[in-house]
């Protein structure tokens, strides 16, 4: 079975149960948590790939890390994974229920990238017509500042992403200018 495949089905039954015993949102907000540790400490994550560290040592760093300080149901779900030889997608599993979630309260995550923090405003503009041109629900939205873009923003959603940048511009002109096909060559 995929990495994907199983991610998938252990986040959709993660989802199911929480839902079940009323507990959706606060498992959410601490599965964004265990996401957000994933994804900044590349040695965890390597650790629970390890085949060669025993499981009771990572059951250890999952109780120092997280028992008492997320719900319960999740922290004996990461146990059950580990216990069942499935930690090293725990990672992956914390990235399906995020997304499966998303997708069950029609949330889009957005990420708008500008050369300089853009103001409130402008960010409620850009986001309320993207919502109406693409009919969007709910928009999450992350900010980032990007110095490389020179000016403009760039706004990625899914698969789909619109550039609007000082910098796309410049390389576009740059291509069209190093092509010169527009300049009659004599012989």
């Amino acid at each position: 079975m995929s990495a994907f495949s199983l991610a998938t089905r252990y986040a959709k039954s993660l989802i199911q149960l929480v839902n079940e015993k009323g507990k959706l949102e606060e498992v959410y907000k601490d599965i964004k948590d265990v996401n957000a540790i994933f994804e900044q400490n590349r040695d965890l994550k390597l650790m629970f790939k390890s085949p060669i560290i025993p499981a009771d040592k990572k059951l250890n760093v999952v109780k120092l890390l997280f028992e008492g300080k997320i719900d319960s149901i999740l922290y004996q779900f990461m146990t059950l994974v580990i216990k069942k030889g499935r930690e090293a997608y725990l990672n992956e599993i914390t990235r399906s229920f995020i997304l499966q979630y998303n997708e069950m309260k029609n949330i889009t995550p957005v990420k708008l990238s500008s050369a300089i923090k853009l103001d409130a405003n402008i960010v409620k503009g850009i986001i309320d017509t993207l919502k109406k041109n693409e009919k969007l629900g709910e928009v999450e939205l992350t900010e980032d500042v990007d110095a490389n873009i020179i000016g403009g923003f760039v706004l990625s959603w899914g698969d789909k992403m619109i550039d609007s940048s000082v910098s796309r511009r410049l390389s576009t002109l740059k291509g069209v200018i190093e092509d010169d096909s527009f300049v009659k060559k004599y012989s």
